[in-house]
């Protein structure tokens, strides 16, 4: 009697893999294809399309954007002169303006890409319900033919049907049957972790998204201000646009030179006395923000046909921040005279010193030891106001880090 019932359990358990899989309208097992799910979801396909049409906008811009990058870089090859420096900064605004449309709507695409997931997730967990389901079944049948008899098993074992299971091994095909179920079941869950680490990573490239709109924004209106400043200084003149030119040049000229032998007289002093700042174990950002709107040597710096850029700009610095010492030191220099370039020179151990500039007020002395995150003056930058210098993009820290006297770029001594 018990060979029968393992035998009838076996056939019953069987035929409902049978009917399920092949005799039952596939609409009503869904569940077993998430894909046909989601493709069948009008939800989904909307989502789709609108993620595929924002890529195309994209495609668009970012043509536009490489036609006015191609005439920057030419005109930079060009004489420098008034026409020729407002020319680039109108492409370079122009060329920000796409950038920041190209980042909203990178935003937009992202939001619906999460959208898209969370809908692709939610099948995906109706999928795995569906096997769940499914498996449950098979359990429950199970213990319902232990029980006795039922009118399925009667007609299973009276009907045609039963003709197809002695072909088979039995014992071994339900054995598959399920495991094949447990396998899709893993293979489901699987997926589901993907779909959910793929959401997460479009939650933090919306975040970085965002923050690179700002910083765009930022720097488009940095452009903006350049260019008044330009024109402002230069009344719009040619002659009087080569004669701040050549003033600016002379001036970054002097103060390279200064810090050069300020920092040479410096080290020798204080090797002399014994008296050499201590060397701690790494830096730290002399403010809050660690927002850069220029880097070392960067090519798209709006001022590079005066000077190369031997610094970094910190942005979201508004005027009158204050900054810290970045490393212990020998305070060098601290020059802020009316409107000229006002900054701060730190001599640190291991050959290594730090310029602070565009200085609205400075709180040491030359002469004076710092230590590191000590507040030594207030940030400046904003056209016309003091230490600002000439020539200014606006509010920021300038920072440069230099070793032996010669500049390097300050993002490989500053900590991530």
């Amino acid at each position: 009697m018990h060979k029968i019932l393992n035998k009838k359990k076996i056939i019953v358990i069987l035929a409902i893999f049978v009917v399920a899989n092949f005799l039952l309208p596939k609409t009503a097992f869904l569940a077993l294809d998430g894909n046909l799910a989601e493709q069948l979801d009008p939800e989904v396909a909307r989502l789709k399309g609108e993620i595929d049409q924002y890529q195309k906008q994209l495609s668009e811009l970012d043509k536009q954007r490489q036609t006015y990058e191609n005439s920057i870089r030419a005109k930079q090859q060009e004489i420098t002169n008034l026409k020729n420096q407002t020319e680039i900064l109108d492409d370079s605004i122009a060329k920000l303006a796409l950038e920041v449309q190209q980042s909203e709507l990178e935003i937009q695409k992202a939001q619906l890409e999460i959208e898209n997931n969370q809908l692709e997730i939610k099948h995906k967990e109706n999928e795995i319900n569906g096997q769940k389901d499914q498996i449950g079944e098979v359990v429950r049948s199970i213990d319902q033919s232990q029980r006795g008899e039922n009118y399925l098993e009667i007609l299973i074992l009276n009907g045609n049907i039963g003709n197809f299971f002695k072909e088979v091994n039995e014992l071994q095909v339900l054995q598959q049957g399920l495991v094949n179920k447990l396998d899709t079941l893993n293979e489901l869950k699987s997926d589901l972790d993907q779909k959910k680490q793929s959401l997460e990573n479009r939650k933090g490239l919306l975040v970085k998204l965002r923050d690179s709109l700002n910083n765009k924004n930022d720097l488009l209106e940095q452009d903006k201000n350049v260019k008044i400043n330009i024109l402002s200084k230069s009344k719009g003149q040619e002659a009087e646009f080569q004669k701040l030119l050549a003033e600016v040049k002379a001036e970054q000229a002097a103060i390279n030179s200064d810090i050069q032998n300020l920092e040479l007289e410096a080290r020798k002093k204080l090797q002399a006395k014994g008296q050499l700042p201590t060397d701690e174990t790494g830096f730290i950002w002399p403010v809050p923000s660690r927002v850069v709107t220029a880097y070392f040597h960067d090519p798209r710096y709006p001022y590079r046909f005066v000077f190369e850029h031997p610094a970094i700009d910190i942005g979201k610095t508004p005027q009158g921040t204050p900054f810290r010492a970045i490393k212990s030191g020998y305070v060098a220099r601290s020059k802020l005279n009316g409107t000229s370039y006002g900054y701060i020179l730190l001599v640190h151990a291991g050959g290594l010193s730090s310029v602070y500039g565009h200085m609205s007020k400075s709180y040491v002395n030359e002469g004076d030891y710092v230590i590191q995150g000590q507040v030594i003056g207030l940030t400046g930058g904003r056209p016309g106001s003091t230490g600002a210098g000439n020539l200014t993009t606006g509010p920021h820290l300038h920072l440069e880090i230099r070793l032996n006297g010669i500049p390097v770029d300050p993002l490989q001594y500053l900590p991530n």
